[in-house]
């Protein structure tokens, strides 16, 4: 394949510009750190599932809720009293970030949120320096460095470093375990023992992040396998492990006096989906309600979240909603395909990274908070642009994805890294968006979709160094 960047073990100038990317990041992270008002996601119910498992609150003097202060803003400081609320408790790669704290602090400090950033921060720069250790491609390991910073570098992403949103992982490690699928299929990948523990780590910590991501982690085990499977053995079996690692501790290290809470919370989804998602988009509920093993009359519930019922707002009329098995979508999609397609797509209607799951609660948008880094954020080119282009977009992205994986099948296309990125990069942005539909309906696709970005930035990466590389090969 030709490339642009050298691939001589002793080059400099991808080293140098390696360094120059990594530079631009943690300027720009250091400001972010530094700004005031502090930035990040305001106060939310997830955060409170994660402290309940470690003993570290959001603090607002001001607040009289002590768990759950100011819903409507950003919280700048933490709290470490010890208390932990068990019926609450969900473990996720975030405790792992919040109980690092512990390492400085002792019971009773108050301390400003930029800590757990710095936490976040030194984490997941440990776990790509092991990444570009791994790879045996400068290519591969300045490809990898754009992705990263320009993930890194996106106000949407920033946010999660002063936030305890669980999906911070589930940002980065799908970044990191798909640049190691990519460069295992391009034969660019260390075979030491070493490097397959790496590569189960990178996809535990996905997997970990949360529910919805742990089956994104199965997803690219699966493709690992069916791509390296025979080549890499070590690694395809360190990563089984590490999803069943995973696995195990999402079913039992969530303490006992929280699964009635958490199935609670699983009944909602399932009524969110049905309900607020796929007969709100159906022409024909009752035909739709009766391919997923409800009754007719449940069709009159279309459009109404699970919030309503909860409120006592409307009277749920078919609560058996609550227990119906998502696979029974596929019953429906193959009598009312259209159904499931409409779905999608107000989905990806939906998303927008920056700011747009709560605009009725934060007093600012992101641009008047900090326009310079909000202009200079890839995912600004979403929220910004008019949706009619942004879905023309999407429709580009889906048909780039699906010629790019076509292309990578074959001989010529096997060892293209551009070809590669990008089918995977589409493979992340649908998974989200497909993932947040069918899991919890339309209710905050933004928040629940947020993978969609290190996709959206694989996938048009991908693009640019095939472009490049085309230019390179004419001259």
């Amino acid at each position: 394949m030709q490339a642009f960047v050298s691939n001589r073990p002793g080059a400099r100038g991808p080293w140098l510009l390696i360094a120059v990317l990594l530079l631009l990041g943690t300027v720009r992270f250091l400001v972010f750190s530094a700004h005031s008002p502090v930035l990040g996601y305001p106060n939310n119910f997830d955060f409170l599932r994660t402290s309940g498992c470690v003993g570290i609150w959001n603090f607002d003097a001001q607040s009289e809720a002590f768990h759950s202060p100011a819903p409507d803003r950003v919280v700048a400081q933490l709290h470490y009293n010890g208390e932990r609320l068990w019926q609450f408790c969900n473990p996720t790669a975030e405790t792992i970030y919040l109980s690092a704290l512990k390492l400085g602090h002792s019971v009773g400090d108050t301390f400003p949120i930029q800590h757990l950033a710095y936490a976040k921060w030194v984490i997941v720069l440990l776990a790509y320096t092991a990444l570009m250790w791994a790879l045996r491609s400068m290519r591969l390991r300045v490809f990898l460095s754009a992705c990263f910073v320009l993930l890194w570098w996106d106000m949407s992403t920033l946010l999660y470093f002063q936030s305890l949103y669980p999906v911070f992982s589930s940002l980065f490690f799908s970044l990191f375990v798909v640049t190691a699928l990519l460069a295992c299929r391009l034969d660019a990948f260390s075979r030491s023992p070493w490097a397959s523990l790496l590569l189960a780590l990178l996809t535990f910590m996905l997997g970990f992040s949360n529910q919805q991501y742990f089956y994104l982690a199965i997803v690219l085990t699966a493709v690992f396998l069916l791509f390296n499977g025979r080549q890499y053995r070590l690694h395809s079996t360190a990563m089984l492990c590490a999803v069943l690692v995973a696995s195990l501790c999402h079913s039992y290290l969530r303490p006992a006096q929280s699964q009635e809470f958490y199935a609670g919370i699983d009944r909602v989804n399932r009524t969110d989906t049905i309900f607020y998602g796929v007969l709100m988009h159906s022409r024909n509920p009752e035909e739709a309600a009766v391919s997923l093993g409800l009754r007719p009359e449940c069709a009159q519930m279309a459009g109404i979240g699970a919030h309503a019922f909860n409120h006592g707002l409307k009277q749920n009329i078919c609560p058996e909603v609550a227990s119906i098995s998502r696979l029974k979508l596929l019953n429906l999609a193959a009598k009312q395909p259209s159904t499931i397609a409409k779905t999608l797509l107000a989905g990806v209607e939906a998303y927008k990274p920056v700011y747009g799951f709560f605009p009725q609660l934060y007093p600012y948008h992101a641009s008047e908070l900090s326009p310079g880094m909000y202009a200079s954020s890839p995912s600004s080119l979403i929220v910004s642009a008019p949706r009619g282009l942004y879905l023309a977009m999407v429709a580009v992205m889906a048909m780039l994805a699906a010629a790019a994986f076509v292309y990578a099948l074959l001989p010529r296309g096997r060892q293209s890294l551009w070809a590669h990125a990008i089918w995977i990069g589409g493979l992340l942005c649908f998974y989200s968006i497909f993932s947040s539909v069918f899991g919890d309906g339309m209710v905050e696709v933004e928040r629940h979709a947020a993978v969609f970005l290190p996709g959206f930035i694989l996938l048009w990466l991908g693009a640019i160094f095939g472009v490049l590389d085309r230019l390179r090969a004419a001259r």
